[in-house]
């Protein structure tokens, strides 16, 4: 089986199509739904005020059932152990959770079986960690406000059954759209119309967060498309002195990327997808036809390589989308692996040598392991290998082996 990081790659690969033919292809009615006549009777709705996803199969049975068939990318359907495709994250997560299990993500019915299951996972471990799991972790939030973010972790998860689902991208309304995470809106500002709702709210929880040192509240490290970039990310971090964790060998106040793939999409100078107006919905999410010849958007996420609906639409640009995807990845990935292990052999090099050096220069030498290291992560933990926006892909990655090469020299 393909690993899912590889599917989730292909899946804006319309996004990045060149700039001829995009008129052909570009979207003119994203994802149509069927407004069925019964809708005046609305489910009810559990305990949290959430109307839990088999509420609405009576009257969406074909989102519904599509829905259902993310079950298909389960945990045990063949997913990379990252801590063995990439070997070097067990010296580069050294002494952060992450070094204990990295495993590819299942889909989306899966959310609440994974943060359960993750070693990661300790008593310590606070109700942030299930932002963006469960829609009633979001309903309790919009009701508790920053406060739920502190409680106990293995508190709160005891209470949550449902996984991803309508709620978080439609709320109660599944006519309407709408971004259910208040953080994330926040974070969006002025450019809150900038992009496409559709990929809006795949992007409140398509990001890249952090938790607040003050109140564990989770937010994003910037206002503004412009600002959704690694390197006014990084200088983010860089102004409040924050860290996810200190590197044991090299003393490094350390960053974790987590999974940006709306940044590097809409992020900066953002993607041909983003010009083109494309949405994450569009090489998501196939538009098919119920029996009475009905649009619906498909609900079963996947990669435009495995939808025939979808590659007939990539086909307008594209003469042969897989061979384009396939050469993107290797790109980024052969030097994803190659930058690992330079990574590596810095660590080794700053560890050797950091009792000998003096504080200025110890000082700078962990900055340029905190930099190097985030800019290649923010790549790495994308979930596209590169078929998002290749260019900003690659821009970071060489962000990472100028500073590897500046801290070589300084410490020869």
């Amino acid at each position: 089986m393909k690993s899912k990081k590889m599917l989730l790659a292909a899946t804006s690969v319309c996004a990045i199509a060149l700039v001829a033919g995009l008129a052909a292809c570009a979207p003119a009615a994203n994802n149509p739904t069927t407004v069925e006549s019964s809708l005046g009777v609305t489910p009810e709705a559990d305990s949290f005020g959430v109307i839990e996803a088999d509420q609405w199969a009576g009257l969406y049975p074909g989102q519904y059932e599509t829905w259902k068939a993310n079950e298909a990318n389960s945990p045990d359907s063949g997913k990379d152990n990252y801590l063995e495709t990439y070997p070097a994250l067990k010296t580069m997560y050294k002494g952060y959770g992450f070094a204990k299990g990295y495993d590819e993500a299942a889909s989306h019915s899966y959310t609440l079986y994974s943060i359960g299951a993750t070693p990661r996972v300790t008593d310590a471990t606070l109700a942030n960690c299930i932002t963006c799991k469960t829609p009633q972790y979001t309903a309790m939030v919009q009701a508790e406000g920053d406060s739920a973010y502190s409680l106990p972790f293995a508190d709160v998860y005891a209470q949550m059954t449902e996984p991803i689902s309508c709620y978080n991208c439609h709320e109660n309304d599944p006519t309407t759209l709408k971004v259910t995470n208040g953080f994330y809106l926040d974070s969006l500002g002025p450019d809150v119309d900038a992009a496409p709702l559709e990929s809006e709210v795949c992007g409140q929880c398509h990001n890249e967060y952090y938790f607040k040192p003050e109140n564990k509240a989770t937010a994003n490290p910037y206002v503004g498309l412009e600002a959704m970039t690694a390197e006014n990310i990084l200088a983010y971090y860089d102004s409040i002195n924050f860290k996810d964790w200190e590197h044991p060998d090299t003393g490094a106040p350390m960053l974790k990327a987590q999974h940006p793939e709306f940044e590097t999409i809409y992020g900066g100078k953002g993607s041909r997808m983003a010009a083109a107006g494309f949405s994450c919905a569009d090489c998501h999410m196939a538009t098919l036809k119920d029996e009475t010849g009905a649009k619906y958007a498909s609900h079963d996420l996947v990669s435009p390589l495995e939808s025939p609906e979808l590659l007939e639409k990539c086909s307008l640009c594209h003469d042969d989308i897989a061979a384009e995807v396939a050469e993107w990845q290797d790109g980024v990935t052969t030097r994803e692996h190659a930058l690992s292990e330079e990574i590596v052999r810095y660590i080794e090099l700053l560890s050797a040598k950091k009792d000998t050096l003096d504080p200025e220069t110890l000082a700078a030498a962990q900055q340029i392991h905190r930099q190097a290291q985030f800019y290649w992560d923010y790549v790495m933990v994308e979930n596209s290998e590169g078929a998002h926006n290749p260019s900003a892909c690659h821009e970071n990655l060489d962000r990472c082996e100028e500073l590897l090469a500046q801290g070589f020299q300084l410490l020869a």
